[in-house]
């Protein structure tokens, strides 16, 4: 059975004057003791808690892989 579960991913951005850190969302796909990514958004948000806020909802509601984009441009447009 094979069943997709969402995560944070963590990203720094360098250049010479500035430095950020800026959180993305991962969904993998999840088979026995397998996981392996089948797609993801980089760079989403630099507030950390909000992002792990939408990924928990994600996983709670039990999003959907098919709603996954849509789900992460209208959390993009808040």
């Amino acid at each position: 059975m094979s069943w997709v579960t969402y995560g944070v991913s963590e990203e720094v951005y360098t250049s010479a004057t500035n430095r950020r850190t800026s959180y993305g969302i991962v969904a993998y796909a999840e088979d026995e003791s397998i996981s392996t990514i089948v797609a993801s958004f980089r760079d989403v948000s630099s507030d950390k808690e909000k992002v792990e806020q939408f990924v928990g909802l994600c996983n709670r509601m039990k999003l959907s892989l098919d709603h996954f984009s849509d789900a992460v441009e209208d959390f993009i447009a808040k």
